[in-house]
């Protein structure tokens, strides 16, 4: 890991203004995010963050030994924690604010986080995002789907962890896929029209269950029933 708390040094960039502590790890934190989001982290290098932030990039070199070590603490600055949301009184409330956390870190780092996460996919930069957003937002999850359970608003054999797994991974199949920035549409759409109709027993492998059974009783021909997305693996897996 780098050494932010050791900034202190002013700016080395001519003409740039005299910038000095936090203000300064700010401003480099956020080009690391420009950069992420705009080449990526392959083709980010020290210098285009350094001109990014308008700084010199001896500011950098005495911090950060190179990207990586950059790039990590920029995430450890931004990322959310989902353990800081408080319990809510309906599951949809709590599904709500938990998928908003990885709104949050999606937003804060311009989508960059996913880039280098899910795309570029080193081991650490994995690490990070899945120990301090997604797993713990999938455990909550899960944890309100219990909750949810013990007051009648969720079938049973839905709180499983694969259930729990499916609201992350839409949001970062999102980005992934080129979407940027969420929306709050879109948290509340997976919400709505994805969880709370899985959550309660709806979703197409009980609604496939509940055709065959009706249908065996009826004499009737049984016919296909489209499944739903599966979370990607790296979400599911992780």
């Amino acid at each position: 890991m780098g050494r932010a708390a050791a900034v202190g040094h002013a700016d080395d960039a001519a003409g740039a203004p005299r910038r000095h502590g936090a203000e300064l790890q700010q401003a480099i934190f956020d080009a690391v995010f420009e950069q992420l989001s705009d080449v990526g982290f392959t083709r980010m290098t020290m210098d285009s963050v350094a001109l990014a932030a308008r700084t010199g990039k001896a500011a950098l070199y005495r911090r950060w030994s190179n990207k990586k070590e950059l790039v990590l603490d920029a995430l450890s600055s931004v990322l959310p924690s989902p353990f800081d949301v408080p319990p809510a009184e309906t599951l949809r409330d709590d599904l709500v604010a938990l998928l908003s956390c990885v709104k949050q870190g999606a937003d804060a780092t311009c989508a960059g986080a996913f880039t280098v996460v899910a795309v570029e996919g080193d081991r650490d930069f994995r690490a990070i995002f899945d120990q301090r957003v997604l797993r713990p937002c999938k455990e909550l999850i899960l944890e309100a789907l219990r909750r949810g359970a013990e007051r009648g608003e969720v079938a049973a054999p839905m709180v499983d962890p694969l259930v729990a797994s499916v609201g992350p991974a839409l949001l970062l199949d999102h980005v992934i896929a080129g979407g940027g920035r969420i929306p709050e549409a879109l948290v509340t759409g997976i919400v709505d029209r994805v969880l709370l109709p899985l959550a309660a027993g709806h979703g197409a492998g009980s609604g496939a269950a509940r055709g065959t059974a009706s249908a065996d009783r009826a004499g009737q021909p049984v016919t296909d029933t489209p499944s739903r997305a599966r979370p990607t693996a790296w979400a599911s897996n992780s």
